[in-house]
């Protein structure tokens, strides 16, 4: 699977994300999206080893370390909005996005097992 495959499918799940080159075919993804309610989302995961699988690993860690209700109060600090409207709202984005990032990760471990290639960019083939 080419990164391209990667951008495509995060795409088609309603992500954005950019990767970025850290050395020995290894690469961080940064996966971003605006949640139901207007707040900017964003995650990184690494694949090490050109291997999909890793980064699969990484975003399901993700998803299991993400706790909704911790990371609404988080944010809702760092914002100074302490109401408790806003901080159901926060937390119901934030399983949402849990959930979107879960689905991402079944996506890419789905199209690795299938094999699929989409698209290949020459600048992979130069690396």
């Amino acid at each position: 699977m080419f990164h391209s495959d990667i951008i495509k499918i995060a795409v088609g799940c309603g992500w954005q994300v950019s990767i970025t080159a850290c050395g020995d075919n290894s690469f961080y993804f940064d996966f971003q999206r605006i949640t139901r309610n207007g707040l900017p989302f964003s995650f990184t995961a690494a694949m090490t080893g050109g291997r999909i699988s890793s980064l699969v690993d990484e975003i399901i860690s993700f998803v299991d370390a993400l706790d909704p209700e911790r990371y609404a109060c988080e944010w809702m600090e760092n914002k100074g909005d302490v109401s408790p409207a806003s901080y159901l709202k926060t937390v119901n984005d934030m399983d949402e996005m849990r959930t979107h990032a879960w689905l991402l990760a079944v996506e890419l471990s789905t199209a690795a097992e299938k094999g699929i290639s989409l698209l290949d960019l020459p600048w992979f083939n130069l690396n």
